[in-house]
């Protein structure tokens, strides 16, 4: 991206390193240089400022002046090569240059790269808010902060710049000795008209682009990025952007890639695409420099103020390719019938008639809708204010249709061609009665008729489409029946959540992945439900009349690969049903079972699903007690299931959380590593030393090294209720700040409850602790819970009665095994100097353990016992110890790390 800091960098590194280097050039402005004078004059200045000739000198690439840089060591910089030719003209080849030689490019295009052997790409990130504001403050006040009165003002102005420090200096320097009135006027200028100077560096990486490439890009600043900007996130899926680019003819997924690699858009997570705001602003100066009197004479419209003129008074004219219009930003509009009539070209359409506020309308056809482009390939206009579209609109061209919210009794009559359409949603359309035949449209992917309540049946043509993956049904409930006798070769996911009429389901499918049919009124699940073989989450949530009683939900028990199964509000359910219910479900991750209030024990045969992870019990008001829990659970709630024994509880979990911290390798190891178990009581477990009945608490100190993970305990009184956002844990080492976790989330509370959650330690901890010098961190630790109420949204600490922290550290104790090395960590937790601690009962523990391990090394089935030994042994540390350990236990670990088993016998 231009600006960015590439140019200052690279002079920065060449004035620091280049007295090293025996021969040195920065050749700077490659791509201004090269336009102006030619590539063999740029070429020439190369060779000439490395050997230290004349610039006009000829012939300074012969063989004796090339044998004289193969000897010596050269520091070159190219700075801003533009294209490949540029970059192949200066490619200087190895064996030209002597032994320890470097050479540095500052690109705008990261194909430029390609044309150098053994090159390592470096790209300039943008500032962040702390850079950013220093940066800006020293070019407006001469110091790195901001001038009292001025913080409000800086802070829209490097929010504006988004960490392009071009951009702050250009706005820090023009804002220098003037008024915070000018100030407010400049920021609120910038809105409409972007700063000259930004705008035509930037813009030189749309020039390089040919007119596909750049039709792209307008199409990204003008309309795609626009249009999310309503649900504050401009990110639009890579997928779907390429899809509706190819049908405009432009050959999107290599374009975009070159807007990629130039640094115009990015590719973030999840395949997303986004564009920075000060490239957003100069794609659209573009488009406005096309006609700056005449909107309608513009190739993408996006004001809400111009829409509204030009739609008012039919200006639209041939010229017009999008638009997307805010119409809730400005007044009523009634629209004449052929109000679109003039916009022959237009290929997108949106608009956007209401807020999160306000459900009605404010565009309205009161002589209907005569006429619509016949390019467009999407249109999206929420709350359409007819019964039908138009019957004179031709469909052929569309890729996505877009009504939610809309009048729309029907769409059409009869079958439309839609070779190109992949996409329909209706959302919200309370009076849609029928869906028309759509066999017309072969490629159809995703139709959603979400919350169409007047909705009684679905076509047949929906479920027979050969290409339908996601079909969303929720909340039509007037929908009695979704039968097929067609195996789908491509349905993935249907969602019929809250259908609550429908008393029918058999679809098949050879990629059915997700089900949904929670808050239905089905009785029993068809066995046709089985041949989805590849169905890995079934939601029956509230399925209350489902009669699932001593009924297995896999015909083949050990071959259904369901990873998700919530049974949330099946009244029906009890425990021996349940043991029916989990019998061959060997793939379980996540089992939920909330207000299933008939389960007083959970089955026996829990414990053999190996891969479970999360478990819900809450709100099982009859549950009492548990059977042995699976090693590899890591979330285990049990909210207001009062008459819950919870102390075994609390120890399986804690001696799961310990088993995965100490198990888990550290490549693996990230700060969102996240366990908990919230389940009622009132007490801190007596394994954890460090507690208060406080929300806050200061411990003892304990040594850096080693330290790996936090353990979490906060008691949470009756009646309270927990925010969305949860209770987070804020670490602080010697008063700073350094790690803030995230704990818990929304419940409310009908009696005491303890979570228990765990962390590993930041970076930033790390950091910290290696600069201070010393051995041992300071640290305090304060849990707090977020409230959104009516009145406000504010931090609370009432209601917390009590906290507690365990740190664990890594202990390595490696141990042959059958002739493996398997590694083990083993957790100490440090506690305070001033208690005592009984060595010879740990020596004699461990003696005990050692010799269990000998005895039993050629078991196979011990390993496990082993594993149970390390746990019972750190349970009893846990509860004598009250010191490090001394240095006999250290210097008896490292004895037996190295010691063969086989030697011991």
């Amino acid at each position: 991206m231009g600006g960015i800091g590439k140019t200052t960098l690279a002079k920065d590194l060449y004035a620091k390193l280049c007295s090293q280097f025996e021969r040195h050039c920065f050749l700077e402005n490659v791509r201004e240089e090269s336009s102006r004078y030619g590539l063999n004059v740029v070429r020439n200045k190369l060779f000439s400022t490395l050997l230290e000739l004349r610039l006009d000198a000829t012939y300074v690439e012969t063989p004796i002046f090339m044998r004289r840089l193969a000897c010596e060591k050269s520091f070159i910089v190219l700075d801003d090569v533009a294209t490949l030719e540029q970059a192949e003209n200066l490619n200087i080849n190895n064996n030209c240059l002597g032994p320890g030689s470097r050479v540095i490019v500052t690109t705008r295009d990261k194909q430029v790269c390609s044309e150098f052997d053994e090159c390592e790409i470096y790209e300039v990130k943008e500032l962040d808010e702390y850079e950013s504001l220093q940066l800006f403050c020293l070019n407006a006040f001469g110091e790195k902060r901001p001038k009292v009165g001025y913080e409000k003002l800086s802070e829209s102005a490097i929010g504006y710049c988004r960490g392009n420090p071009l951009a702050l200096k250009v706005l820090g320097t023009n804002f220098r000795t003037k008024s915070k009135q000018a100030w407010e006027s400049e920021l609120e200028k910038l809105k409409k008209i972007p700063n000259r100077r930004i705008h035509d560096v930037l813009k030189l990486s749309f020039d390089d682009l040919d007119h596909t490439q750049q039709d792209i890009f307008l199409d990204i600043a003008c309309f795609f990025s626009m249009m999310h900007q309503w649900y504050e996130d401009r990110d639009t899926c890579r997928d779907d952007l390429i899809c509706l680019l190819d049908a405009c003819n432009f050959f999107a997924a290599s374009g975009i890639e070159v807007l990629i690699n130039k640094a115009l858009i990015t590719c973030k997570d999840f395949n997303c695409i986004d564009i920075h705001n000060l490239l957003q602003e100069m794609g659209q100066e573009i488009v406005k420099q096309e006609s700056p009197k005449n909107p309608g004479r513009r190739s993408r419209l996006y004001d809400p103020e111009e829409i509204y003129d030009l739609l008012k008074y039919n200006k639209g004219t041939e010229v017009v390719e999008a638009m997307v219009f805010d119409s809730y930003k400005v007044e009523n509009l009634h629209l004449s019938s052929d109000s679109f009539k003039g916009m022959t070209n237009l290929r997108y359409l949106q608009i956007r008639n209401t807020c999160f506020e306000r459900k009605s309308s404010n565009v309205y056809l009161p002589d209907g809708l005569g006429w619509l482009s016949d390019k467009l390939r999407y249109l999206s206009w929420d709350v359409f204010p007819l019964e039908s579209l138009p019957s004179t609109f031709c469909f052929e061209r569309l890729v996505q249709l877009i009504m939610c919210k809309s009048k729309l009794k029907k769409l059409w009559d009869g079958i439309q061609k839609l070779d190109n359409l992949k996409f329909i949603m209706l959302n919200d359309s309370k009076d849609l009665v029928e869906v028309p035949d759509l066999s017309g449209a072969p490629n159809i992917e995703v139709v959603s008729l979400s919350y169409c309540e007047s909705l009684c049946q679905l076509h047949p043509s929906i479920l027979n489409a050969p290409k339908l993956g996601e079909l969303h049904l929720n909340g039509c409930i007037n929908l009695e029946s979704l039968k097929t006798t067609t195996h789908s070769k491509s349905l993935y996911k249907i969602d019929l959540t809250g259908c609550s009429s429908l008393i029918e389901f058999s679809v098949t499918s050879d990629e059915m992945v997700w089900l949904s049919l929670s808050g239905t009124a089905i009785h029993e699940l068809a066995s046709s439900i089985w041949h989805n073989s590849k169905l890995t989450h079934l939601f029956l949530r509230k399925c209350q009349k489902l009669n699932i009683v001593g009924k297995k939900l896999s015909n083949d028990p050990g071959v259904m690969p369901l990873k998700k199964l919530d049974l949330s509000g099946c009244t029906q359910i009890d425990t021996l049903n349940l043991w029916h219910i989990l019998d061959g479900l060997q793939y379980l991750k996540h089992l939920h079972l909330k207000e299933c209030c008939n389960i007083e024990a959970l089955p026996d045969n829990i414990q053999e699903k190996s891969m479970m992870e999360n478990l819900i019990l809450d709100e099982c008001k009859k549950l009492k007690s548990l059977p042995k829990l699976p090693a590899s659970l890591q979330k285990l709630t049990a909210i207001n299931s009062t008459y819950l024994n919870t102390d075994s509880i609390q120890q399986t979990m804690l001696e799961n959380m310990l088993h995965k911290l100490h198990t888990k390798s550290i490549q693996d190891r990230s700060n969102d590593f996240y366990e908990i178990s919230f389940i009622p009581g009132g007490q801190v477990p007596r394994e954890f030393d460090f507690h208060t009945t406080e929300t806050s608490i200061v411990i003892p100190p304990i040594p850096k090294f080693g330290l790996s993970a936090f353990i979490f305990c906060i008691i949470l009184s009756e009646g309270l209720n927990v925010s969305y956002n949860g209770v987070y844990c804020t670490i602080y080492e010697r008063g700073k700040q350094v790690q803030k976790c995230y704990v818990g989330g929304r419940v409310t509370l009908i009696s005491d409850h303890v979570m228990l959650s765990c962390q590993y330690v930041n970076d930033e901890l790390v950091e910290l602790g290696s600069e201070s010098g010393d051995d041992h961190y300071n640290l305090s630790f304060e849990f707090k819970y977020y409230v959104d109420e009516d009145d406000g949204e504010f931090w609370s600490t009432k209601g917390i009665k009590g906290c507690g922290i365990f740190p664990v550290y890594d202990l390595k104790l490696r141990l042959e095994l059958d002739g493996r090395i398997i590694g083990r960590d083993e957790i100490v937790e440090l506690q305070s100097s001033a208690q005592s601690y009984n060595t010879e009962k740990l020596e004699s523990k461990l003696e005990a353990l050692m010799m269990k391990m000998t005895n039993n090394k050629e078991n196979e089935d011990d390993k496990s016992s082993f594993e149970c030994s390390i746990g019972l042994l750190l349970k009893d540390m846990l509860e004598e110890s009250k010191l490090y350990f001394s240095s006999k236990m250290t210097t008896y670990c490292n004895f037996h790390s190295t010691v063969s088993l086989d030697a011991v016998d």
